[in-house]
């Protein structure tokens, strides 16, 4: 009679070398989550499954397509999203957030960057003051350097205005383009990124009742809107006639 083969008790040895094995690839793809960024328009489509699996029927429209970050690709391929934009602002106008002359908002898409009409132009008037200029030129420089296209809009209070323009309209359209003008003057952004638009008193941000409020609602709005295509944005200065620097052929 044959004798049996008793197995050894435990597991094998190799399960040992397998697990540390299936240890170190769990440790590595943990680490290498924990380098990466939550993309806005991944969690938003999420957070859409999810309101409809809860029977929440809101219609969630993402204008991007989802995509993980890591920190690798964003270093040599910078993703310009609305907090990016937003933390641009903040550090080049520091000191007018703090002195109040200047107040920044971020939306969903855009990054609206609202100026006081203290110190942008005198009442009835479409020539910008002089202490507007030097926050102008620090706005320029990060139209300079961010994708995307930029709307100026005007706004006025709703009183009746008197002198050179017809109306209110006509007044914060001329504000606007003032505006447009002098951050182009130096050929360094690209003009069909820029828009001017006159809202007159029609999108006042609190009533007009008290001569505070009429204030308020007076100013201009700088509005960065978040770029679509942002691997396409060329940072190249413009030449004296307004066109992009073209770069030299190579040599055959």
């Amino acid at each position: 009679m044959a004798k049996k083969c008793e197995c050894p008790k435990g597991a094998p040895l190799w399960m040992v070398t397998f697990g540390d094995l299936m240890s170190l690839l769990l440790c590595f793809f943990v680490l290498l989550l924990s380098f990466s960024t939550t993309d806005p328009a991944m969690y938003k489509e999420v957070a859409g499954s999810l309101e409809k699996a809860f029977g929440v029927q809101k219609q969630e429209i993402t204008l991007d397509i989802p995509k993980g970050i890591d920190i690798v690709s964003r270093d040599f391929n910078p993703v310009f999203s609305v907090d990016v934009i937003l933390e641009k602002i903040k550090s080049a106008i520091k000191l007018e957030l703090i002195k109040g002359e200047v107040q920044v908002e971020a939306l969903k898409d855009r990054v609206v960057l609202r100026m006081n009409d203290q110190i942008t132009f005198d009442p009835g008037s479409d020539q910008l003051r002089e202490e507007s200029k030097p926050i102008l030129n620090k706005i320029r420089s990060i139209i300079e350097t961010v994708p995307g296209e930029i709307m100026v809009t005007g706004h006025t209070d709703d009183s009746p205005v008197s002198g050179t323009f017809e109306s209110n309209w006509h007044l914060s359209a001329a504000r606007a383009a003032s505006v447009v003008v002098y951050l182009l003057k130096n050929h360094s952004i690209d003009p069909s990124r820029m828009a001017a638009v006159g809202y007159g008193p029609s999108q006042p941000l609190v009533l007009n009742d008290t001569p505070e409020h009429m204030a308020k609602n007076r100013r201009v709005e700088i509005i960065f809107l978040q770029p679509r295509n942002p691997d396409n944005f060329d940072v190249r200065p413009l030449n004296s006639k307004g066109l992009l620097e073209q770069e030299p052929l190579p040599l055959e």
